[in-house]
């Protein structure tokens, strides 16, 4: 390889190196910052639209969801259980600037959406509540877990028993 060949292959090798440098840094800010990395870096685009945060915890009969919904109508929340699934639907309305206003910064999101949350025990379909929890608007559901997903102690006996 001539030294001119040498040259062009190492320049390109630094190119590629502070791309994946640049790449890395990229990956890490969205695993750590999730979607609020997405909109810094203005990759979510035209027709972003409002996602819920939600919390799942598990106890040993339950399970329990937390869902932030602030901003949205507990009434027009559309929730359904198929298998060990739970969806929730609504639509959270935009704040419309009037004509006299100028908006400097919009983070504050709405829009429809839906978010699937899929459950990790197995859950009776029966034995479902929801609530709004708040007037901030979390929205807690309360999932009863099937007889079969229940954490059973079991005895061991002994010869003497």
């Amino acid at each position: 390889m001539s030294d001119n060949e040498q040259e062009e292959q190492s320049r390109l090798n630094a190119s590629v190196e502070r791309l994946r440098g640049e790449f890395d840094h990229w990956l890490e800010a969205v695993v750590s910052q999730g979607g609020k990395t997405l909109d810094r870096f203005g990759l979510r685009g035209v027709g972003q639209s409002f996602v819920p945060a939600v919390d799942v915890i598990e106890s040993a009969e339950t399970i329990e969801v937390l869902i932030d919904l602030p901003g949205v109508d507990p009434q027009s929340v559309n929730l359904s259980l198929v298998g060990n699934m739970l969806t929730i639907e609504a639509e959270k309305p935009e704040f419309e600037a009037n004509d006299s206003q100028t908006v400097h910064t919009r983070e504050r999101l709405g829009g429809t959406f839906s978010r699937s949350i899929p459950m990790p025990a197995a859950v009776d379909p029966e034995k479902v509540t929801a609530e709004a929890i708040d007037a901030h608007g979390t929205l807690r559901v309360e999932l009863t877990k099937a007889e079969r997903a229940i954490r059973r102690q079991i005895q061991v006996r002994t010869p003497s028993s």
